[in-house]
């Protein structure tokens, strides 16, 4: 499944036709089968994470990994407090590794400043419309953030991985928005494209600095 590309263009094919296929379908859900099919591409990436990884790095991806597509069927079932517990899991999965493997010689101010503003822009009216759900939430984005500061201090080659870390917080940022604050126009659109896109990339960016580990 995996080549000196990195991933092959077989899994590549078959991850972009997968998360074409839900996009398309989406006016048409529920409809048999749709939770498969939204949990298909995360899954596809599960499977590339167990073959192609080994070790500590392996668990924790592939939990992450599962976690989100547990996620993606529960929020498809509209149980929004379980599928957020699944991600809140699967995002402290990838800030624990992508923390244990940070670059301690070397402080990335401007990724950092990055993920804190995004961070601020999107928490305040989320958390401040959040109403009941206030602490779930609350804690949820602080676990975002997390993630994105942990992949931040991402030992090098990191931008692919950092670019899908960013990714991710606008996924989970609009689904917050979208929710709590106002409705945005195409949003399950432009959340499940930024969400399958972070889910790529993050692997991707893992899977080269394991590759390659002497160039982190």
């Amino acid at each position: 499944m995996t080549t000196d590309g990195v991933i092959n263009r077989a899994t590549l094919a078959a991850y972009g036709v997968c998360c074409l296929a839900f996009l398309a379908t989406i006016p048409y859900s529920p409809y048999p089968g749709s939770l498969l099919t939204k949990a298909l591409p995360v899954l596809i990436l599960l499977g590339l994470a167990l073959v192609a990884l080994r070790g500590r790095v392996r668990v924790l991806l592939a939990l992450a990994l599962l976690l989100s597509a547990c996620g993606d069927v529960l929020l498809e079932l509209k149980f929004f407090t379980p599928g957020l517990a699944a991600f809140l899991i699967a995002q402290l999965c990838y800030a624990w590794y992508f923390f244990s493997q940070r670059d301690t010689a070397n402080l990335p101010v401007a990724r950092l400043l990055i993920v804190l503003a995004l961070m601020c822009t999107a928490s305040v009216p989320v958390i401040s419309n959040a109403g009941e759900l206030l602490i779930p939430v609350a804690v949820y984005m602080m676990a975002i953030g997390l993630m994105g500061i942990s992949a931040a201090l991402y030992r090098k080659p990191s931008t692919v991985l950092f670019v899908g870390a960013l990714l991710f917080v606008a996924s989970d940022s609009m689904i917050g928005f979208n929710r709590f604050v106002s409705p945005l126009p195409a949003a399950h659109y432009a959340i499940m494209m930024t969400y399958y896109g972070a889910q790529l990339l993050i692997l991707w960016g893992v899977l080269a600095t394991e590759k390659h580990p002497r160039q982190a």
